[in-house]
């Protein structure tokens, strides 16, 4: 069997067959260079996202208590029916092992159903959708008990989080430095008569 034939080409012979890469030294060092500065750039962009997902995570933390971050978390996971059902398998899983514990437990095998009626349960998903930030989208008819009951969730939600929203602005204004020389006014380093 006879090898076939390397293509050797060069700048004398004329351009490159299929499948060659080659690229000038200075054409590489150029891309390297491009490279390297979305690099550095992407990087910079991680650190900062990261410092303010460490701040966010403070701050639910104060304000949600210890487990405020997993509780958000655990929102997030049961958003999609394969989360729903590896939180469930875990809380099953916790909920075996607090029995071989011996703490006495709810043992109710349907404690994840949901026996809520439906017109409590179309304004809690209301609420919730409106706290969420959603834009109104009733799932329900909205001449029907439960579509007026999503709908005042809606809008129930929606008042709280913007009730919340204000109330952390104005704890935030409150957290500025007040006190003398900081009045708005003067130098801090004029003498107080």
């Amino acid at each position: 069997m006879a090898r076939a034939a390397k293509n050797t080409a060069s700048a004398e012979t004329g351009p490159a067959g299929i499948g060659h890469n080659d690229i000038a030294l200075k054409d590489l060092k150029v891309l390297f260079f491009i490279g390297r500065q979305k690099y550095l750039a992407a990087q910079a962009a991680q650190k900062a996202a990261n410092a303010e997902m460490k701040r966010v995570g403070k701050v639910i933390k104060v304000d949600l208590g210890e487990f405020g971050l997993d509780s958000i978390k655990a929102y997030e996971k049961a958003q999609t029916p394969e989360g729903k059902a590896a939180l469930q398998a875990r809380q099953e899983a916790e909920r075996q092992a607090m029995s071989f514990a011996g703490i006495p437990i709810n043992t109710q095998l349907d404690l994840l159903t949901d026996r809520m009626p439906l017109v409590e349960r179309a304004y809690r998903d209301g609420e919730e959708a409106g706290l969420r930030g959603d834009t109104l989208n009733n799932p329900f008819s909205e001449a029907s008990e439960e579509g007026h009951e999503y709908a005042r969730g809606w809008h129930d939600g929606q008042g709280a989080l913007f009730a919340g929203i204000k109330q952390k602005e104005a704890e935030a204004a409150a957290e500025l430095i007040k006190g003398p020389g900081h009045d708005g006014g003067g130098d801090l380093d004029e003498e107080q008569d």
